[in-house]
């Protein structure tokens, strides 16, 4: 059994015991997608962590200066940033992500991040959108 097959095993017993269908919300072997209000939060397990991921907007056309330097001071208040990250994808999207270890990744802990992404998520959607919308 690989690496990977134990953390996908991993996340599907995790969802199970949150009552999420994981057949459901699979994507790919080892992509779920779970949404939250506004947020659609992306799960992946691969190279013995689990990202999770949410689209928060695409890059805005005007005040990029000012929209880098709201990014990066979110990323800076773990009031507001629950321990995710903001940064920017290929596809010119920004993203809300975080990266943590399989190893030793209990339920709570699971739970934890997959609840303080969303959270987060959901209200930057809705902020950033209208802060910043073009």
């Amino acid at each position: 059994m690989t690496d990977n097959t134990k953390d996908i095993e991993l996340i599907d017993s995790y969802l199970k015991k949150m009552d999420i269908d994981a057949q459901k919300t699979k994507k790919a072997p080892n992509i779920w997608c779970i949404e939250q209000n506004n947020a659609e939060i992306f799960i992946i397990a691969a190279g013995g962590f689990v990202i999770l991921q949410s689209k928060i907007m695409s890059l805005p056309k005007s005040n990029i200066s000012t929209f880098y330097r709201k990014l990066l001071e979110l990323n800076d208040n773990v009031e507001e940033s629950l321990g995710a990250s903001f940064g920017i994808n290929k596809n010119n999207e920004i993203i809300l992500k975080m990266l943590r270890p399989t190893t030793n990744l209990g339920l709570n802990e699971f739970i934890y991040y997959l609840t303080s992404i969303a959270f987060v998520a959901d209200k930057q959607i809705v902020t950033l959108k209208e802060r910043f919308r073009d």
